[in-house]
């Protein structure tokens, strides 16, 4: 996946400022620095009175990962040595891509302008390209990239809200002077209806498949009543195509939802995951319309080719469309209103035997109190019921109260994926600015410790340091290539104040003008 988003974070104050880390990609990975007082702001505005408590931190012991270590640092200039800027107002999300000897990065500069930029091994410099186009959007803006089994480069960039589909792509196999704008996508018919389904793109996604085959996914339409496309590149006609040309949609893809169910529902899929079984794994909630508090429903599909997706029972459910109502692929049939969560509420792990493990928050009821606690959901291998096990993982209390739509990561968030840690399952999450990991008897599932996480997790201090001196409502993230691993990450840093959403772009805090610098790093456990 080349669009990162913050998702878990470890909190340490450090006199005047406080430092959080992020996981991405099951990786304890971002270092986030700004100065003031920010905790019990934030906290106001969420108004939550979520709590999640450390269990058995003194006596629960574990074997501590190898630290992460900086192999290779640069920071991205051109031949004339000027380096490379970017907008740091407030967060966007930018794209890493690593194909070969070659990197690739494409951002929003310190004047909000789309840029890509390309650096070889053999090069000195980087190439940097401005793409003559601007940011208008708040952070829901974000770039996509990937390269096809050609060594062509595909770009996608989201600049503002209801945008039409801004797409790149280079016509000579590693020369990024050759990038080109273009029309992507085939139109395809939908109730005796041509839709031209680049007029409104957001949430835009590359993933390969098998072999390389090179996907691309995005949302059509405003929550509750979007469809999600999904499209995979010929790479010998060098063509986007439909999946299946025996429909009346000349080979509609894959398709969540969209304005002609009843009643109207999106979904948020997960980019499909490849397990430790060589399959693919995808997770999804559907949501209702713009409340956080409207989503419903966990469900769960898993392929062989991210074609044909079968459920946990191994019951073919598609190989054209996934529409609400079909109950086949139900992991837990969470009510709207139901306090789960799309994207940081819901996560896809494996347990110690590469089986699959769903974890997400939602509301229960406890001592006659509504709760929102963390639950797990792992195959049942039952003939009978819906094929899942679902057990509550966390001993929380309070409610995150998503109804008042003010949905906040740091404060809670959990779509960090379950994952063997030692002779442990482990599951990383964040609660009121503190990373917790959270270790479960593999076999059970029963909560066994929730500890912070260890420090080791953290960055090196060559990441996690800043360029600017204090004073600066900002912090430093991270996005990561598609091949990072926990135990070796290519990675690119910058730094910029918060996020900000519902397009509220005229931000009132300090930042550098001047935009951050650019740099490419990749680390290792050794």
């Amino acid at each position: 996946m080349n669009k990162m988003t913050l998702s878990s974070f470890e909190v340490s104050k450090r006199k005047q400022n406080t430092i959080y880390s992020s996981k991405m990609l099951g990786i304890a990975l971002v270092a986030i620095i700004w100065s003031g007082t920010v905790l019990a702001e934030e906290m106001e505005k969420t108004r939550s009175n979520i709590s999640c408590a450390f269990e058995n931190q003194e006596t629960f012991g574990i074997q501590p990962q190898k630290p992460w270590v900086v192999t290779a640092i640069e920071t991205v200039a051109d031949e004339s040595g000027q380096q490379a800027k970017m907008w740091a107002g407030y967060a966007t999300n930018p794209s890493i891509v690593e194909y070969g000897d070659t990197k690739y990065i494409g951002y929003f500069d310190e004047n909000k302008e789309f840029t890509v930029a390309k650096r070889a091994a053999h090069e000195v410099s980087w190439t940097i390209i401005p793409m003559g186009e601007k940011l208008e959007h708040d952070s829901h803006s974000n770039v996509a990239m990937a390269v096809d089994t050609n060594g062509n480069l595909h770009v996608v960039a989201r600049l503002r809200f209801s945008d039409k589909l801004n797409y790149w792509v280079t016509t000579t196999p590693g020369e990024l002077s050759t990038l080109t704008r273009a029309g992507m996508l085939p139109l395809w018919k939908d109730q005796n209806m041509t839709a031209p389904f680049e007029t409104w793109v957001s949430y835009p996604a590359f993933y390969t498949g098998v072999n390389g085959q090179l996907f691309f996914r995005y949302q059509h339409g405003l929550p509750g009543g979007a469809y999600t496309n999904i499209y995979q590149f010929n790479a010998m006609t060098r063509a986007w195509e439909l999946r299946d040309p025996k429909t009346e949609y000349q080979g509609l893809a894959k398709v969540f939802g969209g304005w002609y169910t009843n009643p109207s529902k999106s979904a948020y899929p997960s980019v499909p995951k490849k397990g430790p079984d060589g399959r693919y794994h995808m997770i999804w909630t559907w949501r209702g319309g713009e409340g956080a508090d409207s989503n419903s429903e966990v469900h769960y599909v898993v392929s062989d080719d991210m074609h044909v997706w079968r459920n946990v029972k191994g019951d073919v459910v598609s190989n054209i469309a996934f529409m609400y109502g079909d109950t086949r692929t139900v992991v837990d049939p969470v009510p709207m209103g139901g306090g789960i969560l799309n994207n940081n509420g819901i996560a896809l792990g494996f347990d110690t035997k590469g089986k699959v493990v769903v974890s997400f928050f939602k509301d229960t009821v406890q001592n006659n109190e509504k709760t929102t606690q963390l639950f797990t959901a792992r195959p049942s291998n039952s003939a009978t019921g819906n094929g899942w096990v679902l057990k509550q993982v966390s001993a929380w209390t309070g409610r995150y109260d998503l109804a008042k739509n003010i949905v906040d990561s740091g404060f809670l968030d959990a779509h960090e994926g379950a994952k063997p840690i030692g002779n442990y399952l482990g599951i990383q999450y964040m609660c009121q600015f503190k990373v917790h990991m959270l270790y479960l008897d593999p076999i059970t599932g029963e909560r066994v410790a929730d500890i912070p996480v260890p420090v080791n997790n953290t960055m090196p201090a060559e990441i996690e340091r800043s360029a600017f001196v204090s004073g600066n409502f900002i912090w430093t993230q991270l996005a990561f290539t598609e091949g990072s691993t926990d135990t070796k990450a290519v990675l690119l840093k910058w730094e910029a104040a918060p996020y900000v959403v519902n397009g509220d772009t005229n931000v009132n805090w300090t930042y550098p003008l001047e935009g951050s610098p650019v740099t490419v790093a990749s680390i290792e456990r050794k």
